[in-house]
């Protein structure tokens, strides 16, 4: 790490010497003959690409700066590998430019795009580049999911290709060599070699002859994809940040009949009563309240503060709710018979979960986001609206089936909560 500091501040100092030398000389033009000027300014202009191949050259150390700060020495060591073994393939190509790419997978492990590993040539633009997920829709995402590699001509007009690239890369693709990365039977990465117009493309016998070249890039891309810092070597993610916690996310259905049978005014105040109540009860049990939605609300367990079974906390935490929801409501429906239809649901799951300030940038609220947020919440929708109930995920229930009395459900009942966990079930009590 101090070697690389100590060559950041020796490009540093060589940039500022040849920026002063490019001021000098551009004052030299205004008082030489014509001749002389035409030399200065061709000496200027190589002075100008060398301070940019500086520019880049630091840009580049203070990379892999921040990758060994991220994910360690070891995750370095093999993604500068990559790096040199990228720049030595185009090298014997003759592309202008090259990326390595790998897939980006969710909680449950599906495949949803790809992101830069590798990216040549190193510039400002091509590290703006780096943060983007490419869709599976694209050349690259293309050759990933079939396994197959291909050369596309004129790729920049192709419906498959990634036109925010171009704009963002400020780099148009005359051609386009995808080549899939095998390893252990499956498709590991995929290498993208680009060729600019006016330079030699790319031919379908370079399929071949690229493919037989391969194979250390997909051992190296195998390596870092089984690392348990993948997604910091990316730059995607810190999950030594996030904390395992528990998301309970409860509403109240039915509650448009609080203003429909009564004044707003009233409506409002049993509304508040409501929520004084059943969080009351859930703030007893250890919750910690992160956001009011309308009717409902979002509570976390364990995040910020430490909490031993949060699971069943959470568990314990809903059922108070439910119970102290129950008897508020006989006061409501003695009031008016309408509002026995008003029942109070609960969704709880449970998985890594990151504090964040989320929002536009003017206007920002701490939250936790996380896989566990958006199944809890599609549990909650999936509940009964006839009854109290609680449902939670695969995840909790795992957390706390030797303590509660549980029943599964229905696959059919899931509703979209289906897309984000295996199994759900309704708690029924205690044991």
């Amino acid at each position: 790490m101090a070697s690389l500091e100590s060559s950041i501040g020796i490009v540093t100092g060589i940039i500022a010497v040849l920026t002063t030398v490019v001021a000098v000389t551009r004052h030299l033009t205004k008082v030489q003959d014509q001749g002389e000027r035409d030399k200065v300014a061709a000496e200027n202009r190589d002075l100008l690409r060398k301070v940019a191949e500086l520019e880049a050259r630091r840009g580049q150390l203070l990379d892999q700066i921040s990758v060994a700060g991220r994910a360690g020495s070891a995750a370095l060591h093999q993604k500068t590998e990559l790096d040199s073994a990228l720049q030595s393939l185009m090298a014997a190509t003759g592309a202008s430019g090259g990326s390595i790419y790998v897939p980006v997978r969710s909680p449950r492990g599906e495949v949803h795009g790809l992101a830069f590993l590798c990216i040549e040539p190193f510039s400002n633009q091509t590290q703006v580049l780096r943060s983007k997920i490419i869709p599976l829709k694209s050349l690259a995402g293309r050759c990933f999911v079939s396994g197959e590699s291909f050369v596309v001509v004129n790729a920049a007009k192709s419906p498959d290709h990634f036109q925010l690239a171009n704009e963002i890369a400020e780099y148009l693709p005359s051609t386009t060599l995808n080549i899939a990365l095998p390893s252990g039977g499956d498709v590991v990465g995929v290498l993208q070699l680009l060729s600019r117009e006016g330079e030699d493309g790319f031919r379908e016998e370079d399929v071949v002859r690229v493919s037989a070249l391969i194979a250390p890039i997909a051992e190296g891309v195998a390596a870092i994809s089984r690392s348990p810092d993948y997604l910091k070597t990316l730059g995607l993610g810190d999950d030594t940040k996030a904390v395992e916690g528990t998301i309970l996310y409860f509403d109240l259905s039915g509650s448009a009949l609080l203003f429909q049978e009564l004044s707003s005014t009233f409506a409002l105040d049993l509304l508040n009563e409501y929520f004084e109540r059943v969080c009351e009860a859930a703030f007893r049990g250890g919750a910690t309240m992160d956001t009011y939605m309308g009717d409902g609300a979002l509570l976390r367990f364990n995040v910020p503060r430490p909490q031993p079974e949060h699971e069943l906390a959470a568990v314990k935490a809903a059922l108070e709710m439910g119970r102290a929801f129950q008897e508020m409501k006989e006061y409501w429906v003695a009031i008016s018979p309408q509002l026995a239809a008003v029942q109070h649901r609960s969704g709880i799951s449970t998985g890594p979960l990151l504090r964040a300030n989320l929002g536009h940038s003017q206007v920002q609220n701490l939250t936790v986001i996380g896989h566990p947020v958006a199944v809890a919440a599609a549990l909650c929708d999936a509940a009964d609206r006839d009854r109290t109930v609680t449902l939670v995920s695969q995840e909790t229930y795992v957390a706390v089936k030797d303590q509660v009395v549980a029943k599964e459900l229905e696959r059919a009942r899931l509703g979209k909560a289906e897309r984000f966990t295996d199994a759900a079930w309704e708690i029924i009590g205690l044991r």
